[in-house]
């Protein structure tokens, strides 16, 4: 984005672009209305804005309104709010939230005049309206956080920083340090963590995710590893589930990124040993990273190496272990349930070795679980 005062129609055309590239997506439903500065003053004072306002956005009907050529504005109210409404989930309950109201008033004001005043008290008694206003409420900061790191991203891209910086100058001290904390995890993560940070749907592929380490953890220790495997749904608002052999990565948990890292020598004896947590894996992970010849090794060495009575002790051993994990948690606990899970699979695994059978896949291994207890009565030593 080289154009350093493009017009509006070209810096959505542009930015638009750079979305899909980064994201997957971009703005779709989003609608604009741009209004002539001599105008806008008017109809903030008819729309009950303050007049100090540089816009507004509509989640009843997606709708973005801003003071004509206004490029801050248009990152705020259109790239901000706009794409956090269509692809995030809180954006879209915002959404649903308020057409649901809309059709509310519709119906009760359908055969009548009506004023301002005649809303505000039809709203103060019903039950959508307050349901929404603490929805407001409860993500206020994430909706206009996620809008303003979007008028800081863009205006680097278009040449128009220091703008930004002027904007937010006047801001006091504790909203300053609201911003500053957002712009220091983007510098730090990269843009992508930020948007899947906000919440924002995950378009995930290997391409994708390559870039989100590389951002991370630096080009290097990626370029280093061993193997980085994408694993599980990549659903849009499911983690990004992921599984490495390395010894520069370390594992991550959080609430849109799953990775598990195991150092070369560990994965090596878990392979040996055909646990679970690294079979699955290995037979259905998509490649990102790595060595796609050593990844081929692995999957051959599952299918030919020896059965051991060392392998099945493991995974018996490991099966236990869960299973005393996970009762230590209360009954009805997410917890417990994960740990008994895993306990029930890894027994699934050890029976299987012990009959010979190499249950190479998560679905193998799950057919095999409902056999476990006939096979069980006969005893296993």
């Amino acid at each position: 984005m080289e154009d350093e005062s493009p017009n509006l129609p070209k810096v959505i055309s542009l930015t638009n672009d750079y979305y899909q590239n980064l994201l997957g997506y971009s703005v779709q439903d989003t609608k604009l209305k741009s209004i002539k500065g001599e105008q806008w003053n008017s109809f903030c004072q008819k729309s009950n804005l303050n007049h100090n306002s540089s816009g507004i956005y509509l989640p009843r009907n997606k709708t973005a309104i801003i003071p004509k050529n206004n490029k801050l504005s248009l990152f705020h109210e259109y790239f901000g709010h706009g794409l956090y409404c269509e692809k995030s989930l809180s954006g879209r309950k915002l959404v649903d939230l308020e057409k649901r109201l809309l059709e509310e008033e519709k119906l009760e004001f359908s055969n009548s005049r009506f004023t301002l005043d005649d809303i505000q008290r039809f709203r103060k008694r019903n039950q959508t309206f307050q349901e929404l206003d603490e929805f407001r409420k409860q993500n206020l900061g994430i909706y206009e956080g996620f809008a303003i790191w979007t008028e800081f991203l863009l205006s680097g891209q278009f040449n128009l920083r220091e703008i930004f910086e002027r904007k937010y100058d006047s801001l006091n001290l504790e909203n300053k340090a609201v911003i500053d904390e957002m712009i220091n995890f983007n510098k730090q993560y990269g843009n992508l963590a930020t948007f899947y940070e906000f919440g924002l749907a995950r378009k995930t592929t290997p391409e994708r995710v390559k870039k989100l380490l590389e951002d991370i953890y630096g080009k290097e220790a990626i370029n280093n590893s061993k193997l980085v495997l994408l694993t599980g749904s990549k659903k849009s608002f499911s983690d990004i589930d992921l599984f490495a052999s390395s010894n520069y990565l370390q594992s991550i948990k959080n609430s849109w990124l799953d990775l598990v890292v195991f150092d070369e020598k560990d994965f090596e004896k878990k392979v040996r040993l055909f646990e679970v947590q690294v079979i699955h894996p290995i037979i259905n992970g998509e490649f990102v990273i790595g060595d796609k010849n050593y990844l081929e090794q692995k999957r051959k060495q599952l299918e030919e190496q020896p059965i051991t009575e060392e392998a099945i002790q493991h995974n018996l051993k490991l099966s236990k272990e869960q299973e005393e994990l996970g009762l230590k948690y209360s009954r009805n606990s997410k917890e417990r349930q994960i740990g008994l899970s895993y306990g029930k699979t890894y027994l699934a695994n050890a029976l299987a070795l012990k009959n010979g059978k190499r249950p190479l896949t998560k679905e193998r291994l799950s057919n095999l679980q409902c056999k476990k207890f006939i096979e069980l009565k006969g005893g296993m030593k």
